[in-house]
């Protein structure tokens, strides 16, 4: 059952309030590093970045700036998670902006590190915000194949396909072909739940 995205959002809002940026790499920051900065341009970037709570990051860098999630330390990545979730969800159905790189962004780095040995990014993250993030994931897992089911359907009924051959073939793909969602959710986050 899918969760509301209101409700997912009150919940990364309470299990991620206080979490604050410290001495974390910034967006910005981030940005340089990425570029192969030097360290005084980082510093001058780093000024950029004056909100005090992952709340008030603008929502035009995120929308923007989706690679630097990958340069953020453990600690810059535990303040800005949670601000990229909420306007992932946010902004899910905004299709103004759906062609922005975000989404997918906020996925891979939910997903990619959760094989066995790899989940150090997550360290940080208190069982609160661990289950706060595998709800999340479920509901854009569940989304996503809501949305490729009704697709396959409409294809496989042009097809002359009847509505049980329909559903078996849906069900053996789906069991068969595992998403990156739905792998990194058995491999790590289903615990939380």
């Amino acid at each position: 059952m899918l969760t509301t995205q209101q409700a997912l959002i009150d919940e990364i809002t309470s299990a991620f309030e206080g979490v604050e940026r410290g001495n974390g790499v910034t967006l910005h920051e981030a940005t340089v590093i990425d570029s192969y900065g030097s360290l005084e341009e980082r510093a001058k970037a780093r000024l950029q970045d004056t909100e005090k709570r992952w709340q008030d990051v603008p929502k035009q860098d995120i929308a923007n700036v989706d690679a630097v999630l990958s340069f953020l330390d453990d600690e810059g990545f535990h303040y800005y998670i949670p601000a990229y979730v909420v306007w992932y969800l946010k902004n899910i159905d905004n299709a103004a902006i759906r062609s922005s790189n975000t989404f997918d962004s906020v996925v891979f780095h939910l997903t990619y590190n959760t094989e066995a040995g790899r989940e150090s990014r997550f360290e940080r993250l208190t069982k609160e915000q661990k289950r706060a993030i595998a709800h999340f994931l479920t509901f854009v897992a569940q989304r996503e194949e809501a949305i490729d089911r009704k697709d396959y359907q409409l294809d496989m009924a042009e097809g002359g396909m009847t509505l049980e051959e329909i559903e078996s073939t849906l069900r053996d793909y789906f069991a068969g072909n595992p998403t990156c969602l739905t792998k990194a959710l058995a491999q790590y986050w289903n615990q939380f739940l």
